[in-house]
Formats: C-alpha cells, sequence, structure tokens
C-alpha cells in the first residue's frame, strides 16, 4: 500500500495514548496519521472537541472508528485507503484495546504491546487447572469446528436432529507432542496468559510502564516468567520480539534508549 501502519495494543490504563504521544516527541520525522479502533457497545467515548483546534497536536491526522466484529474487516482497510490517497507514503499509529478482533483485522507492519507493571502473577497469567481445563476446550472446539466444516459427523451413525458433542481424542503422548511443535507452542503460550495479555504473543516490542499499574510482592517473579515464556516461544517460533521494562517518556535512561532504538522503524514513513 505505501503506507507504514504500526499498532499499538494492550490492557486499559496501560498508556497506549502516553506512549504514542512520547513516540510523537521523540521519534516521528513527520507527523503520522492517528486512528483510534473503539468496539461497538465500549464506553470508550472521544475526547470533546475544543472550540479551536490545537495549531500542531503532532499528528497529520485523527479519526475515531467505532467498529464491529462483522465490518470491522472492511471499515479499517477503507480508512487506511482513504488516508492513503491524501498521504501515498505516510505513517499511521492505530491505538486499540486488548480487543482479539481488532489485533487480526489488518496485516499491520509492526505491533507494540503495552502492559501496566503487574501487581500479581494472576494478573498476566491462568493459573495451571484454569489453563489446562481451556487447552483441552480448544481443543475440543477445534474438533467440533473440523467435523463441521469437513463432513465428519456426515459418517457417523447419529441422527441429524441429535445434538453433536465432539472431543480431541488425542493421547497424552499425542498431545505432548503437539504441544512441543511451533503450533502447539505458541497455542499453549495463549492458553496460559489471561485474554488481555494476548496480544503480547504477535506483538514485535512489549513494553512494561512502571508509570502504569502498582508493584507487588509477585511483580518480580511475574515478570521473570514473561521473560522466560517470550523467550521461548522466539525459539519455537522464530519471532523476534523484544522485552523492555522502562518509561518511553525519559531518553536518558539506557532501558528507554534501547527502547527508542527498536521503536525507530516503526516511526519511519512508508515506502
Amino acid at each position: 500500500m505505501g503506507l507504514n501502519v504500526t499498532f499499538v495494543s494492550g490492557p486499559r490504563g496501560a498508556g497506549k495514548s502516553a506512549l504514542i504521544r512520547a513516540m510523537i516527541d521523540h521519534l516521528w520525522k513527520t507527523p503520522p496519521h492517528y486512528l483510534r479502533l473503539v468496539t461497538v457497545g465500549s464506553d470508550k467515548q472521544p475526547p470533546k472537541t475544543p472550540p479551536k483546534r490545537i495549531p500542531d497536536c503532532g499528528v497529520a491526522s485523527a479519526r475515531w472508528l467505532r467498529v464491529d466484529a462483522e465490518h470491522v474487516f472492511e471499515i479499517l482497510p477503507n480508512a487506511l485507503t482513504e488516508i492513503h490517497r491524501a498521504d501515498r507514503y505516510g505513517s499511521v499509529v492505530i491505538e486499540a484495546d486488548a480487543d482479539p478482533i481488532l489485533r487480526h483485522a489488518y496485516p499491520y507492519d509492526h505491533r507494540i504491546f503495552i502492559m501496566p507493571v503487574p501487581e500479581r502473577v494472576g494478573t498476566v497469567f491462568r493459573d495451571p487447572a484454569r489453563a489446562a481445563a481451556e487447552l483441552r476446550r480448544a481443543l475440543d472446539d477445534t474438533a467440533a469446528f473440523a467435523s463441521e466444516i469437513f463432513g465428519l459427523l456426515a459418517s457417523r451413525d447419529q441422527p441429524d436432529d441429535e445434538p453433536h458433542e465432539e472431543r480431541s481424542d488425542l493421547s497424552d503422548t499425542q498431545m505432548r507432542g503437539f504441544l512441543y511443535s511451533p503450533l502447539g507452542d505458541e497455542l499453549a503460550t495463549r492458553i496460559i496468559l489471561q485474554p488481555p495479555y494476548h496480544g503480547l504473543v504477535e506483538s514485535d516490542v512489549i513494553i512494561v510502564n512502571p508509570g502504569a499499574g502498582m508493584r507487588g510482592p509477585e511483580t518480580d517473579a511475574c515478570l521473570r516468567r514473561l521473560g522466560r515464556l517470550l523467550d521461548r516461544l522466539r525459539g519455537a517460533t522464530g519471532r523476534s520480539s523484544k522485552l523492555f521494562t522502562c518509561d518511553p517518556h525519559n531518553p536518558q535512561t539506557d532501558g528507554c534508549r534501547e527502547l527508542h532504538k527498536a521503536l525507530e522503524p516503526m516511526c519511519a514513513a512508508g515506502a
């Protein structure tokens, strides 16, 4: 398309808008176009329009898009096409909350996930029993989907008017083999994470924002576990994601300088 599209997501209150502001202040050479994605039914509201527009707010254009699961795959590309007509090689930054529909609505060029400092391990990770139950449910859902799509149920001696309940029949050995595959590793990673944190799996840069959230006795253990999880995922998938714990507004620190280096390609013009 020619645009350079960066997707910034994370739980509410993580500091997404503040991160974008820091990127505008320190990294973008030319103002980016800003899109805010909000799902229908969300209580998130656009800011009130000031009586006089601020002369320079750092963006080439700004727009809120309220979308639903049915139309987001049409609305978002159309909005980007409009930007492309006006600015062929422009840069676009898209902000969204942790919603799987929004994460997969477009093949973004870059993905950033920002999260608050976790107070507890359970903020980010499911407990083992819940994770195991969710994994089994996901496999059962996959078996049901395969039966419906490929007509596997038709070969069974069950009347069509009776409900069918499909379950995965993987043995323990097969299950272990699946989980040690790249696909299984990625699925298991998503399963053990709480839903608001699924977006960090496919992100290029993950930021733990010290300015959001609250430290607790489990914070360090949670961050160590997160680092190990990302290391394992990199080895399984080859994805080169980077984890930073720093204030993106403070370029005087080593951590922030390294973060800005990782973000620089995301703030370039399109090609």
